[in-house]
């Protein structure tokens, strides 16, 4: 009996420290790209007004060809390097492996940046049809192996447990590449200097990387391709059906207006806010998975959903509730179908409570990326068919339709899967996380009619400030807030605010008497 119990201590134990991890890692990783895409908006916006339409456009088209071989180059490696550094972590090979990885992606880099510079004339002439860009859009390519870098030392990063580390590569990106674009267009090298500080921003960042990993890396490279090729395909597989579906969804926007498809993209810029968020907790979630001991692999999907629908649920409920304030104070009255687009497609976000942002870090963290390629397939089936029809009843809300419909078919398939896992998630605590985002939004719906927009924006505090009442009488426990006071205290940005936040929580529930 003295095993099995020590056996049950070592797993609590392991899922307490991993779980704590993953969610100091999603908040370092929020911050620090949350952060680094405010800078970048600054820097486009002003880039913007100093360059004037056309020029900004002939930058803008400048950067093509560097944003699809960037994405060609990638290769699904990240993801392989997140969990193999999870799971060796403390092992000398992860030296190795890291080194071996690092120069295999370095190679392809190179090649794909050579083929770049060396089509980018044809590129320019019969794609572009601007010949004159053809010495920017070379410019731009001799970025690709200086963003390999960055991405790749980000992962190694994650997957030691150092997201705080990780979180400040794209804050050098983006802070180099304001700085050097910004004086050199003032100086008056306009389109040159917008696509040299492109350039440095990478060049710098990429330096900045290597030095946080040199000592993670080793002279002696070893590793095995076969199994690097196995794990990652399919992911990069994956990721050129999420490109190809939305070149398809270019192809049915053109049909539409001018007015129409700008308010789509103003609005699928501002959900990008949460795709961020989004992305942030699921790449914390893979190297949480892989360390993850064996037994423990159930109970951890099931807080990985708990607590990201915690923070996600609400935080997107809210932006449907003010979506038309939100529009207003950012793009101002003329956007007038922005508001219904961006509450459309924020929709998408609200699965996060049956598990969406935790099924593709635990299937890759088992090695099973071949199973998320079938479930890329599976949603990119649904998707061709549906948006086309739904497109031609609804319009542009069919497109957003269809893409909800196909990500909820896609998770509800990979939930059926999960189960030969032993994986599932607690539905009863999801339920209770969307009713209490939903009472929480009741008063504030019923208030805000009196209040014109953008002014009902005033609100905003006053829904939380309900979300985090109610919450604790409904869904969480003693020991919950114990957990979160233990992980968020130490992280110095948030913990007056979250210790504030916390106590509260511990009155209330005390107050009605709450085991």
């Amino acid at each position: 009996m003295v095993e099995p119990l020590h056996r049950g201590e070592l797993v609590e134990e392991n899922l307490r420290d991993t779980m704590a991890e993953a969610v100091r890692g999603s908040i370092f990783l929020m911050s620090g790209n949350l952060l680094s895409l405010a800078i970048s908006s600054l820097n486009s916006i002003i880039l913007a007004r100093l360059l004037g339409p056309d020029k900004y456009g002939l930058y803008s088209l400048s950067l093509a060809l560097f944003s699809l071989l960037a994405v060609l180059s990638d290769m699904g490696i990240p993801p392989f390097l997140i969990r193999t550094m999870a799971l060796l972590r403390g092992d000398e090979r992860a030296k190795e492996v890291a080194s071996f990885t690092m120069r295999i992606s370095l190679l392809v880099s190179l090649l794909l940046s050579l083929i770049g510079v060396a089509i980018a004339e044809l590129y320019s002439s019969y794609i572009l049809r601007r010949p004159d860009l053809c010495n920017y859009v070379r410019l731009a390519v001799l970025a690709i192996p200086f963003v390999i870098v960055c991405n790749l030392s980000s992962s190694i990063l994650l997957g030691l447990g150092m997201a705080e580390r990780s979180s400040t590569i794209p804050l050098f990106q983006s802070t180099s590449k304001f700085l050097t674009s910004m004086i050199l267009v003032l100086s008056g090298l306009s389109i040159f200097g917008a696509i040299f500080g492109h350039l440095s921003g990478y060049v710098v960042a990429a330096i900045a990387s290597f030095l946080l990993i040199r000592g993670f890396l080793s002279k002696r490279a070893s590793g095995s391709l076969s199994s690097l090729l196995s794990y990652s395909l399919p992911i990069h597989l994956s990721s050129m059906i999420a490109i190809a579906v939305n070149q398809y969804t270019t192809l049915l926007l053109s049909s539409f207006t001018n007015f129409e498809i700008g308010n789509y993209y103003a609005a699928a810029a501002f959900s990008s806010v949460l795709g961020i968020m989004t992305s942030s907790i699921s790449s914390s979630l893979l190297s949480t998975f892989s360390r993850t001991l064996e037994g423990g692999i159930e109970r951890m999907f099931k807080l990985s959903v708990k607590y990201s629908s915690l923070l996600m649920v609400p935080i997107t409920i809210s932006l449907i509730i003010f979506s038309a304030d939100f529009v207003k104070i950012f793009f101002g009255d003329k956007y007038k179908l922005t508001a219904f687009y961006l509450s459309l497609l924020l929709l998408s976000y609200l699965p996060v409570g049956i598990g969406s942002l935790s099924i593709g870090p635990l299937l890759g963290s088992l090695g099973r990326t071949k199973i998320i390629l079938i479930i890329s397939l599976f949603g990119a089936s649904i998707f061709l068919p549906l948006s086309y029809l739904l497109t031609n009843i609804s319009g542009i809300a069919g497109i957003i339709i269809a893409q909800i419909l196909s990500g909820l078919a896609s998770t509800s398939l990979s939930l059926i899967i999960l189960r030969d896992f032993r994986a599932s998630i607690d539905l009863k605590s999801s339920m209770k996380v969307y009713v209490v985002s939903m009472l929480s939004a009741i008063p504030v719906i019923a208030v805000g009619h009196f209040l014109s927009s953008p002014l009902r924006i005033i609100l905003l505090p006053l829904y939380f400030l309900l979300y985090i009442s109610l919450i604790p009488l409904i869904l969480l426990e003693r020991a919950d807030l114990d957990f979160l006071r233990e992980v968020l205290s130490q992280i110095k940005l948030i913990d007056k605010a979250t210790n504030l936040i916390l106590s509260y929580e511990r009155k209330l529930m005390e107050l009605f008497s709450r085991p």
